[in-house]
């Protein structure tokens, strides 16, 4: 079959586009491509209470199996086939529903929350990280947003209040710290 000038045309542009997109995606991406469900319950390890203290202002995170209570706003973990295609409507059908997936990121494993009906660019991500605070090891839940960029943390959350007001506006060595100033 010989091609004409248009078809090689078409090609060659189909090529470019298919090889950006590929090039693209971002490795959070890459990784879940495996799974064929999003996330039916968070990780036993980052299910608790947890306080994260930024900016004077305390704020409360409950994470149960299938929940994320943000200071009183609740939302509801739904699993779903990754190949779902979102139908945008005017009116959201599930305002309260998201989904969860785990990516991968620089030897780090995040759980990234998508809104039901999002589609694309950033997401909220959270892992559970261990440090040394005042010579004990302590559970930390790493807050940041991503991916398109990378994760950049935006805070930390910690099982007391009291732990939570002392190392508020504290990063850790290695983050990408995201600054809202």
């Amino acid at each position: 079959m010989k091609l004409g000038r248009f078809g090689v045309l078409l090609v060659t542009g189909l090529s470019l586009f298919i090889g950006v997109g590929v090039a693209t995606t971002s490795p959070a991406q890459v990784v879940h491509a495996k799974a064929k469900t999003t996330l039916k319950t968070f990780p036993k390890r980052m299910r608790g209470t947890w306080y994260s203290y930024q900016y004077n202002t305390m704020y409360k995170y409950k994470i149960t199996a299938t929940k994320l209570v943000d200071n009183g706003f609740v939302e509801r973990l739904h699993s779903r086939k990754t190949s779902y295609v979102v139908k945008h409507t005017t009116n959201s059908k599930h305002p309260s529903w998201f989904i969860a997936k785990n990516a991968k990121a620089k030897k780090q494993t995040w759980v990234t929350v998508w809104g039901w009906e999002q589609w694309g660019g950033d997401c909220a991500a959270y892992r559970v990280t261990t440090h040394k605070l005042g010579g004990h090891k302590v559970p930390v839940l790493q807050i940041a947003g991503g991916p398109t960029t990378g994760y950049w943390t935006t805070g930390h959350g910690y099982h007391t209040k009291k732990l939570a007001k002392k190392y508020g506006n504290h990063y850790y060595k290695g983050e990408r710290k995201h600054s809202l100033n």
